[in-house]
């Protein structure tokens, strides 16, 4: 099965990865971009320039049947607090004026700090920073709008990003590996600690095989797509074969991303976020796969190569 997508933050890294899989599966892909971008977009991607604000003018705007809406917005990480229940709440708009299933990319944010290693769909949100409670505050506004008939929601919780398509928005690419062409891999926590990655055409492709299987969604759906689970000592040994050359794990002390966030207020957001790399946890879902079919995921050092890093 297939339909007509649109994609929400089409120009941004998850937006570009997932637009492209389901165009290479056959979907008729439309774009929402702001007026005076759309040449930007890929010559095979229909734009649509209407302010993400006004559900009507975006409806008005795609003037053709829409099955799916894509929920790839993101807020700058320093402005969560004030952008991203407002983002959300425009995406939400949009899918319900068009009837279409609403797609969103979660986190692990909203099991907080005291999180078991093994996270499953079921486990109860336990937030201990203010974008975990941002985050369980959104996808509880989903589960609201779902329940009470408004719009159908389906979540897929991944670990941090990676891929071609994403860079300064990325851990790996805007920090971990920026050095490892010199053959070192900079580490935010200890080097042996399990951390959740989600290389994006892998979860692009689990988000299309969702989208292709819609008639058989529930109203309000939370999956976990497993990804990578590799620490910094697992990214620095496939860095290795993928180089052609041993990498050095360098340490970077809390101290130094404190002093830094006083002059980077990306940096200094993401402090409160650091015990992800402290605290061992992978993603875990045996459910995923019987609605998907078999997902399988791209080699680490494949993955890795495939960056550019």
């Amino acid at each position: 099965m297939t339909g007509h997508v649109l994609v929400l933050g089409a120009l941004g890294g998850i937006g570009k990865a997932v637009a492209d899989e389901f165009y290479r599966q056959g979907w008729q892909v439309s774009g929402l971009v702001r007026k005076g971008r759309a040449v930007e977009l890929p010559s095979w991607m229909r734009p649509v320039e209407a302010d993400l604000f006004d559900a009507a003018a975006v409806t008005t705007a795609v003037a053709a049947p829409v099955d799916v809406v894509f929920d790839g917005l993101n807020a700058p990480y320093h402005r969560w607090p004030v952008l991203a229940r407002p983002l959300y709440a425009a995406a939400l708009a949009i899918a319900e004026g068009l009837g279409a299933l609403h797609l969103f990319p979660g986190s692990v944010y909203g099991f907080g700090e005291a999180m078991p290693e093994r996270l499953t769909p079921d486990l109860v949100a336990a937030p201990t920073s203010e974008k975990g409670r941002i985050r369980v505050e959104i996808e509880r506004s989903f589960e609201a709008a779902a329940r009470g008939g408004r719009v159908r929601s389906c979540i897929v919780r991944a670990g941090d990003f990676f891929g071609p398509t994403i860079s300064k928005q990325s851990w790996l690419s805007a920090f971990i590996a920026t050095k490892a062409k010199r053959g070192i891999i900079r580490s935010p926590g200890p080097k042996d600690v399990p951390h959740a990655w989600a290389y994006l055409p892998d979860l692009a492709r689990a988000f299309v095989r969702l989208a292709n299987q819609r008639d058989h969604l529930g109203a309000f759906e939370v999956f976990h797509f497993e990804g990578h689970t590799a620490s910094i000592a697992d990214i620095a040994a496939a860095a290795g074969v993928a180089h052609g050359r041993p990498m050095r794990i360098q340490r970077v002390p809390g101290f130094v991303f404190d002093l830094i966030g006083l002059f980077d207020p990306v940096i200094h957001a993401s402090r409160e976020m650091a015990y992800l790399w402290r605290v061992p946890h992978r993603l875990a879902d045996r459910r995923l796969e019987t609605v998907t079919g078999p997902l399988v995921a791209t080699p680490l050092t494949k993955a890795l190569a495939s960056t550019g890093l």
